[in-house]
């Protein structure tokens, strides 16, 4: 490891250390503590895992200048910084905010009644177990090679899947407690590995915490050690799974009878002497979010040219639903619809590897360097501020929107277009909730002033049985209006 690499840590190690500070150690309360986490993770953790195994990450087989990788790697542990910078000038100021006291009388995500998110679920779930639905990552190429692997059906899948699987989890464990957490994530975990994608399970189980810490419930550590343990097994039991029997078990035209017996095999395999191997070269290379940037950074030291924000205006383009411009995909060519496959174009990289291009690994391809450095920093305050909006208070459209900031930071590895989507399905799945937990107060709440009869009041679930009464009423004197105080 040389010293820019070293110094590239220790820059990282810093922001981190600055950001925990500032957030007082609510990691999980925050979206965006939880995206500098998975910066770090694809830029620096990665790094160690490199040198404690070499050789086992076959995306540097395609870099061989390694100056100009050490170089990388300052560079945007210099962009990590900024953007923890950033944000932490943002949080401090409202850093005095508390674990919401007012969850015992704000429902939050526990105001959508449960039935309503398994109508939402199961067509989705139904669709993934019939390979209909969420689907393995693939490169853009073969993505495109690949029809089953569109489709209305399929997006709505991937992208809303996770999210409401989660949410469902949360509303269980604001309602009933958090000893309902194991038995919810283990179901989680074998209704999502039939999909055969490791970070779908990941995820939903970090989600799920994410928006326990939002309604101010924590696992004790002992559920984080069992859910470290679950989480883990289901991933080598995947990894396991596509040595066995192939990627192809998982595709779009593979239905769950199939897929079940692939994963009993593969489980089966975790015995064998070999799968620890297989095992291995999946969680070295997985992280590796460095290389990607790193070889855009070598091309614009050379003849490759920064592409401003022509691929950022693509983003936007592809986020307009296809019902109002039904011809956009047939209109547009791969690397007007992929930012990762016009960065591999660009800059001479393969369109048949599924890279990991990163937020700061595809900035660096606008305007060089310090455009980098400016997007960090800008992307910092952005979530920064976020982060204040969604924790000011506890309601459904607030707490939904911190479970989807939260994916969003998730989805940094992807880069800056797999975010922008995200959010897109946040903002569309944030209407909804809020939307149903209106209908349901409508339903459930009912007040009636009867003419010289007391008031009633029917509370929904989850609030406190008197509140409704003190509201209306704990009043003084002083309340009303001047000229009748005297009578």
């Amino acid at each position: 490891m040389t010293v820019s690499v070293i110094m590239g840590l220790l820059i990282q190690a810093a922001a981190l250390a600055g950001v925990h500070l500032a957030i007082r150690g609510e990691w999980l309360r925050r979206p965006a503590a939880l995206m500098l986490v998975v910066a770090v993770a694809f830029h620096g953790v990665t790094e160690v895992v490199q040198l404690a195994w070499p050789g086992r990450n076959f995306f540097r087989g395609y870099f061989g200048d390694q100056s100009a990788f050490d170089d990388w790697v300052l560079l945007v542990s210099g962009g990590i910084a900024c953007y923890a910078a950033a944000y932490a000038l943002i949080v401090v100021p409202s850093r005095c905010v508390k674990a919401p006291a007012h969850a015992a009388s704000e429902p939050g995500l526990a105001g959508v009644p449960l039935p309503w998110l398994l109508a939402l679920l199961l067509p989705l779930l139904v669709a993934t177990w019939q390979g209909r639905g969420a689907l393995q990552p693939l490169s853009p190429l073969a993505a495109e090679e690949s029809p089953e692997a569109q489709g209305l059906m399929v997006g709505l899948a991937n992208g809303l899947v996770v999210p409401l699987i989660a949410i469902t989890a949360v509303v269980v464990l604001v309602r009933w407690g958090m000893r309902w957490l194991l038995p919810v994530l283990v179901v989680q975990a074998l209704v999502l590995i039939t999909a055969g994608t490791r970070s779908m399970i990941v995820f939903a189980a970090v989600l799920t915490l994410v928006g326990a810490a939002v309604h101010g419930l924590r696992p004790s550590r002992r559920q984080v050690a069992a859910l470290t343990v679950l989480v883990a097994v289901s991933i080598a039991v995947i990894s396991s799974t596509r040595a066995v029997a192939g990627r192809e078990v998982f595709n779009a035209d593979q239905g769950g009878t199939g897929r079940v017996e692939a994963l009993i095999d593969g489980a089966a395999a975790l015995r064998e002497p070999g799968t620890r191997d297989v095992l291995l070269d999946d969680v070295v290379y997985r992280f590796d979010g460095n290389t990607f940037g790193a070889q855009v950074f070598v091309s614009l030291r050379g003849v490759g040219q920064p592409t401003g924000l022509v691929t950022v205006g693509n983003d936007l383009a592809m986020l307009v639903p296809s019902a109002i411009t039904p011809d956009k995909i047939a209109n547009r060519s791969l690397e007007q619809r992929s930012e990762e496959a016009y960065l591999a174009r660009t800059h001479g990289l393969s369109q048949y590897v599924d890279w990991l291009p990163t937020i700061l690994g595809t900035a660096i391809g606008y305007y060089g360097p310090v455009g980098m450095l400016l997007v960090a920093l800008l992307f910092g305050a952005i979530m920064g501020a976020a982060d204040r909006w969604v924790l000011r208070s506890l309601s459904t459209a607030r707490a939904a929107l911190a479970v989807g900031l939260a994916q969003g930071a998730l989805l940094y590895g992807a880069g800056p277009q797999s975010v922008l989507t995200s959010l897109r399905e946040t903002v569309t799945l944030t209407v909804l909730l809020a939307s149903l937990a209106w209908l349901h107060r409508r339903r459930t709440t009912a007040v009636s002033v009867p003419v010289g009869g007391p008031v009633t009041v029917r509370q929904r679930p989850g609030h406190q049985a008197d509140q409704g009464w003190r509201d209306l009423t704990s009043f003084s004197r002083s309340d009303l209006p001047v000229s009748t105080r005297s009578s």
